[in-house]
């Protein structure tokens, strides 16, 4: 019974632990953040350094941030943990991670000063966000402000944009399909080149790691699928 106890005790604690939000560098990088702050975010870094970035386009050659630099935070050159498996193309490394480190005063940071933003003494661990369908985030509301990682078909016409569970030719939703809105802080053109073009509508699928948040997914990564 006593085990049985601790069991159920360290399940809670890790569910708990689980659906505790963390911020993204842009919503601290408006509230001039000071002390230790933990953000999720992507670690992008090419020749000029690491950095943390919120959003990223992975159709560029090479892969870019989609975030200016004002929302971007200055990491520098760091020993990345061994237990980080990023993303290695074309000269530049990127994967999702938490980061802890303190944040520095609003300065110039990086080559050319051109970071306003930086992290000191940062320490990363890798972040895998939950894979989910359509169905489930619209059944249960656990995934509020989560990260996920979603399959679907994406629907734009550049105003509105709409990931739905299936398609037919010519981008027309299947009957019934569950369907959810899909912000985009950061538009990706090199992405949505890949998609189909119907009239004045954009569809095909796709793969989309962003953050739920209020009945809308906040598009961080969009990947599109063959």
């Amino acid at each position: 019974m006593f085990v049985f106890l601790i069991g159920i005790t360290l399940v809670g604690l890790t569910a708990c632990a689980a659906a505790t939000p963390l911020p993204l560098p842009a919503d601290l990088v408006v509230t001039s953040p000071r002390g230790d702050q933990r953000v999720i975010a992507f670690l992008y870094r090419d020749e000029r350094g690491a950095r943390l970035v919120n959003s990223l386009s992975i159709a560029r050659d090479p892969p870019a941030p989609l975030d200016p630099l004002d929302r971007q935070v200055w990491l520098g050159d760091l020993e990345l943990p061994t237990d980080l498996s990023l993303v290695k193309v074309a000269g530049v490394q990127y994967g999702l991670v938490v980061a802890q480190g303190d944040w520095l005063p609003e300065g110039q940071y990086g080559p050319d000063g051109l970071w306003s933003r930086a992290l000191a003494s940062p320490r990363l661990s890798p972040f895998a966000p939950a894979i989910v369908d359509l169905a489930t985030l619209l059944a249960t509301d656990r995934y509020e402000s989560q990260i996920v990682q979603v399959r679907a078909a994406l629907l734009t016409n550049g105003d509105t944009h709409l990931l739905v569970e299936e398609i037919g030719p010519g981008g027309v939703p299947a009957a019934s399909a569950r369907q959810i809105k899909v912000s985009f802080g950061e538009p990706d053109p090199a992405a949505l080149a890949h998609l189909r073009t119907s009239g004045s509508i954009q569809f095909g699928y796709v793969e989309v790691i962003g953050r739920w948040r209020q009945g809308r997914l906040e598009s961080l990564l969009l990947t599109p699928l063959p």
